[in-house]
């Protein structure tokens, strides 16, 4: 009889704490919609300031402990996708011999991603503290500009590698190695002049999202696919 391993624990973790972080917010705000993805990319002060002061100069203050408390929950959070890339990747290293190689950069980008959103949060607290004292944060929106950067761009790559090992299989697997791939070149295609920032970032993002989603499908289906990709324990 299967049984789940790791990976499979790692995916429920991972839309348990998904369900968290949006009712946190919603249980601060009454909304379910966060800025948390907008407040991550954001540009300069005048970005961050205009999502957390309203019109008259005041703080939106659920809006503030909202995205804070998503904030800790996001560390339990980006451990769980992390182990669910890694976990993938290693199982995927050992029925893939010729490329096994390829899925090493797959899990060092995971891990990269895993580093870079640590520091990505611990920048956010920073930032949310020297708002509400009104203190100037223009050097820390620059380091977490690139650092969020970093983050996004390693989680499109991790996706990247694993679209090679989709593409080996039927249909399902072919069309969850195009959707993968998605995001890179998103991500690619950002850097050409005329790319509107403003609907780059929810679009490429959002691919990351599916991307994930994808990822825990395959999962729990490879093995009906394939005998030979099967994620869980005998």
């Amino acid at each position: 009889m299967k049984r789940p391993a790791a990976v499979h624990y790692a995916a429920f973790g991972l839309i348990l704490l998904n369900i968290l972080m949006t009712y946190v917010f919603y249980q601060n705000t009454g909304n379910l919609n966060s800025p948390i993805v907008e407040y991550e990319f954001a540009k300069n002060e005048q970005d961050v300031k205009n999502i957390f002061i309203d019109d008259d100069n005041n703080f939106k203050i659920d809006v503030i402990n909202g995205v804070k408390d998503q904030n800790i929950v996001d560390y339990a959070y980006m451990l769980f996708y992390t182990a669910l890339l890694i976990f993938a990747f290693s199982k995927i290293k050992k029925t893939d011999t010729e490329r096994n190689k390829v899925y090493v950069f797959g899990i060092i980008f995971s891990v990269v991603a895993l580093v870079a959103d640590i520091f990505e949060n611990i920048l956010l607290f920073r930032i949310s503290e020297l708002l509400t004292e009104r203190v100037s944060f223009s050097e820390y929106v620059d380091r977490l500009f690139v650092i969020t950067r970093i983050k996004w761009f390693s989680l499109a790559f991790a996706f990247f590698i694993l679209s090679f090992h989709y593409i080996r299989y039927n249909f399902t697997g072919k069309l969850f190695a195009v959707i993968s791939a998605l995001p890179i070149i998103a991500a690619a295609a950002s850097f050409f002049p005329g790319i509107n920032q403003e609907y780059f970032i929810p679009v490429f993002t959002l691919g990351i999202v599916i991307a994930f989603v994808i990822l825990m499908i395959w999962v729990f289906i490879s093995h009906k696919i394939n005998k030979k990709v099967d994620f869980y324990k005998i």
